[in-house]
């Protein structure tokens, strides 16, 4: 049956729905979209077209209301649509009415919008070190500090120990006995001198020392003289020699210097006259530390040398303190501790 060739037939509802839902496709086609069909309108239609055949009375008014209420719901869906085209959602923000698709079967509702973060920016990360960062770095600094002052003073005590150490000098006294006589390397042999003349009741100046046949002075140390632990010193007593005798006039024997000795000069508080020191170029300041020590009789570490007003470490060498021999030094002693 053709509906073209009849009159329409107002109280006609299914006809006069197929109508409207060929006229929603042709639209939809045209704009491209797929037409949205609100489940509500359906409902309300089939319910209307039960109702006008049970009811031949009420149809006029039913029709005209469903009619209205399908054109306005479709009009104001596509409106929907091309609204929501045209406007453009601010960046980061989400809306679903943009996002609808095209197989969807009903409006898609989105309740609300949210914030997906992409704009948020990155939380700052603070450089700045807290209070309890500082106090752990700075007792981290003093513990290396104390570590690295308890290695050099190791090493003062173990270099000290070795160089000034102690020496068992033997001397074959008028070749009758001999005797041992505990030395530091550098400390004087005049306590030998001492010794035998307390012996044999005779001056200190009527002893004498010799080694490899070259006489022995009381200034001379076993450092000195180069004295090994195999070696013996001969010891004599010059009775001929007397101390208020004048030495005959000897042709003195320069010893050449070696090159690899230097020599420094050293100057004491409240006194005038200088130390002369002579030490070798590969040295380190402790062997001059223990040489005033033994000629003064003071501690080692009861006093301190200065070169222009910084401290000389016993651990510093000729090349760590760019020096070329003949310098001068302050020997300044430190205050006792009550």
């Amino acid at each position: 049956m053709d509906l073209s060739d009849e009159d329409e037939n107002p109280y006609d509802f299914v006809a006069q729905y197929k109508k409207l839902q060929m006229e929603r496709k042709n639209k939809v086609s045209n704009d491209k979209q797929q037409p949205i069909v609100n489940s509500t309108i359906t409902s309300q239609t089939t319910t209307s077209v039960n109702v006008t055949q049970s009811s031949s009375t009420q149809s006029d008014a039913l029709t005209n209301s469903v009619v209205n209420t399908i054109v306005n719901s479709t009009a104001s869906t596509n409106g929907q649509g091309r609204n929501a085209r045209s406007r453009r959602q601010p960046r980061g923000r989400r809306n679903c009415a943009t996002e609808e698709s095209t197989n969807a079967v009903g409006p898609v509702i989105c309740i609300g919008d949210f914030d997906d973060g992409y704009d948020m920016s990155l939380p700052k990360v603070s450089t700045e070190k807290t209070t309890n960062e500082k106090m752990m770095e700075d007792a981290g600094n003093i513990m290396d500090n104390w570590k690295k002052r308890q290695i050099e003073e190791a090493e003062v005590e173990d270099a000290l120990a070795l160089a000034n150490r102690v020496m068992n000098v033997k001397v074959y006294w008028r070749q009758m006995r001999t005797y041992r006589f505990p030395l530091r390397m550098f400390q004087p042999i005049s306590s030998i001198y001492e010794h035998f003349a307390k012996l044999e009741d005779i001056d200190p100046s009527h002893v004498r020392l010799d080694l490899h046949k070259k006489t022995l002075s009381p200034t001379d140390t076993p450092n000195s003289i180069n004295y090994k632990i195999v070696d013996f010193i001969d010891g004599e007593i010059e009775f001929y020699k007397s101390p208020y005798d004048t030495p005959d006039v000897v042709p003195e024997v320069k010893e050449e210097p070696q090159d690899d000795l230097v020599k420094f000069c050293i100057k004491q508080k409240d006194i005038k006259k200088p130390i002369f020191m002579e030490i070798k170029k590969t040295d380190k300041m402790l062997i001059l530390y223990i040489k005033l020590s033994e000629m003064l009789g003071f501690d080692i570490d009861s006093f301190t040398l200065e070169f222009d007003g910084d401290k000389i470490k016993k651990t510093d060498t000729m090349e760590s303190l760019d020096l070329e021999g003949d310098e001068c030094f302050e020997l300044f002693q430190k205050q006792s501790k009550k």
